[in-house]
C-alpha cells in the first residue's frame, strides 16, 4: 500500500499540484477500495478519484474495461472542465 501511494505521488504530483483532472481506480480485488480509503493515499489525489471499478482482466484489456466502465464519470470531468472554460470566457 505504502509503495503504491508513494509512486502515485511521484507520477501525479508536481510542484505540489495534482497533474491530472481525475483518477479511476480499477482492479479485480479489494486493493483499489483499500487504497481509496487509506490514510496513506495523498489527499490531493484522493480528491481527484472520479470512479472505482471492478475489472475482470489485467493489463491492456483491464485498462480498456476500466475506461469503458468509467465513460460516464469521465464525461462528467470533461463537462466540468468545459463549463469552467466557458464561465471564464463570459
Amino acid at each position: 500500500m505504502r509503495k503504491v501511494c508513494e509512486v502515485a505521488v511521484q507520477a501525479f504530483i508536481q510542484d505540489n499540484k495534482c497533474t491530472v483532472t481525475g483518477l479511476v481506480l480499477a482492479g479485480s480485488a479489494d486493493f483499489k477500495n483499500d487504497l481509496n480509503t487509506s490514510d496513506m493515499f495523498d489527499p490531493r489525489l484522493q480528491s481527484k478519484v472520479v470512479n472505482v471499478v471492478d475489472v475482470s482482466y489485467g493489463f491492456e484489456n483491464g485498462l480498456n474495461q476500466a475506461i469503458e466502465k468509467s465513460a460516464e464519470a469521465l464525461q462528467n470531468v470533461k463537462f466540468m472542465k468545459e463549463k469552467e472554460l466557458i464561465s471564464g470566457f463570459f
